[in-house]
């Protein structure tokens, strides 16, 4: 009996949490997002998310209806005859948030994604390049929407390098943009270093000579060669006996500022993150990515020019001009929500939730 009041207490909270969501007030947020990764199977991982967190916060589009992350963007539409959709002003319309969330692109996976992820480790596989990349036209747009000081920009790894850099004053205007460099290298934690592509075994028998043994938790740092699409000129790789503590950690800046006073100071992060600096002296860097490394490991970064702290999370904002905000990580990329978006407080919850054992660690960050 007394596991059955538990049971129906719990149950009337969970309803009243649920019903406080419906009648509370919704509010119009103009966004318009930009993402051209969009591939089979469709997940759009890269906004997904973000649209999650659009809806839990009852943001709303001009008509006061919540956005649908299939088909509320521009970029690439797999379900809509495969459009391949270029940003441009009428995309954007009335909107004075633009988030570009990612600009990798589309590929042709001969045998579709699923079966290209699961060989990737294995082989490797040319894949050719169908839509991706931001062009000069683009930038226009872009730097116009810049130009109205009521705008704010969002940006997020992947959009200075490939396929961008195939148009090198595209790339440059966007770092300049957002006020910072980007020389090419990249950074990614692995859990277990067997899931790296070939071609990172590849590129480290041609650059170290013979074979890389990749078992367990392990770092890629990897530099990009901007000169030829789609390779690498040099690689570094980190594991077990070179770390001092078990992740990279994304950590947030004692810093008196409203874009970052309710996050836990320091909270591991486990993707791809680009390695930036700033460039413009307007530029506050309110979040910095730390290398988990011992100070041994640490001196071959730094040969390379490549600090300990580096840039994850770039806030510019200058007289006359949009606000810009930079992720040099691709934050938003993360795993589905544990709780429906039409729970009050579900964003609260899975914050306490993420302390959990088992819970993944890709949680921690984003939640947290």
């Amino acid at each position: 009996m007394r596991r059955l009041h538990i049971f129906i207490i719990f149950l009337i909270i969970l309803l009243v949490y649920i019903g406080i969501w419906f009648i509370l007030p919704k509010e119009y947020l103009p966004l318009h997002v930009h993402d051209k990764t969009v591939p089979e199977p469709v997940n759009y991982r890269e906004h997904r998310e973000l649209f999650y967190l659009s809806k839990h916060w009852k943001f709303t589009d001009s008509q006061g209806n919540y956005r649908d992350f299939s088909k509320d963007y521009s970029g690439y539409h797999p379900l809509d005859n495969q459009r391949k959709e270029k940003l441009t002003k009428e995309s954007i319309g009335d909107a004075k948030l633009l988030y570009l969330a990612d600009a990798y692109g589309i590929y042709d996976y001969e045998e579709g994604l699923i079966d290209y992820e699961e060989r990737l480790p294995f082989e490797l596989i040319d894949i050719d390049l169908l839509f991706g990349g931001f062009d000069e036209n683009e930038i226009k747009v872009i730097n116009d929407f810049a130009r109205n000081p009521e705008n704010t920009i969002v940006g997020e790894h992947n959009v200075f390098g490939y396929p961008t850099y195939i148009y090198p004053e595209s790339s440059q205007a966007l770092q300049d943009l957002f006020g910072v460099k980007y020389e090419g290298w990249l950074v990614r934690y692995y859990e277990d270093l067997e899931e790296v592509a070939y071609w990172v075994k590849l590129l480290y028998t041609r650059i170290y000579g013979g074979e890389l043994d990749l078992k367990g938790p392990g770092l890629v740092v990897v530099r990009e060669d901007s000169s030829r699409a789609g390779w690498y000129g040099d690689l570094l790789i980190f594991q077990d006996e070179d770390f001092k503590q078990q992740y990279p950690m994304v950590i947030t800046r004692d810093e008196d500022h409203q874009l970052t006073d309710k996050v836990v100071s320091k909270v591991p992060y486990l993707y791809w993150v680009e390695v930036l600096t700033v460039t413009n002296n307007n530029a506050k860097i309110l979040a910095d990515y730390e290398f988990p490394l011992k100070e041994e490991a640490l001196e071959k970064l730094k040969i390379r020019g490549i600090e300990p702290l580096i840039p994850a999370f770039i806030y510019l904002e200058e007289p006359s001009k949009a606000k810009r905000i930079y992720f040099s990580g691709d934050f938003i990329d993360q795993l589905p929500a544990l709780l429906p978006y039409w729970l009050t407080g579900s964003v609260n919850i899975q914050r306490t939730m993420s302390y959990l054992p088992g819970i993944p660690p890709q949680y921690h960050f984003y939640f947290r």
